[in-house]
């Protein structure tokens, strides 16, 4: 499996879940997961993924595991403004991986502001999915 839309529909089944059920657990529309399940160039926001992840009791992180050959080739030419505040914060260099999967939720249609607390919680929620 080499897109979203797929690991969405594999997880709906691993987990015996009906679309009806699986729109009833995210809180999103049938609609919104027939397109998803369906259409392979789909791309949710950053709060439908957490969403699906909420209703699959995953991570984000888990959800998006098969897509790490697409984490590989988005990396900004330019440095998100959120990253020198992030280091600061965290007191060191954030882990690659982590800021690979996050340049991948900036490219989505993510909801959250540009703030930095916002960037660490999704940098220290990542971080925290990855130690399982």
């Amino acid at each position: 499996m080499h897109n979203l839309s797929g690991r969405i529909k594999a997880l709906r089944a691993e987990h015996g879940m009906t679309l009806p059920t699986l729109s009833e657990k995210s809180g999103l529309s049938k609609g919104l997961l027939s397109k998803l399940e369906n259409n392979e160039s789909s791309n949710p926001s950053a709060s439908t993924l957490f969403k699906l992840a909420e209703a699959f009791n995953l991570t984000i992180a888990d959800i998006l595991e098969t897509e790490k050959a697409q984490i590989r080739r988005i990396v900004p030419e330019k440095k998100p403004s959120w990253l020198e505040p992030l280091r600061r914060a965290l007191g060191k260099e954030p882990d690659p991986g982590i800021l690979e999967a996050m340049y991948v939720l900036q490219n989505r249609k993510f909801e959250f502001s540009d703030s930095p607390q916002h960037w660490e919680f999704v940098y220290r929620s990542l971080e925290n999915s990855f130690r399982k």
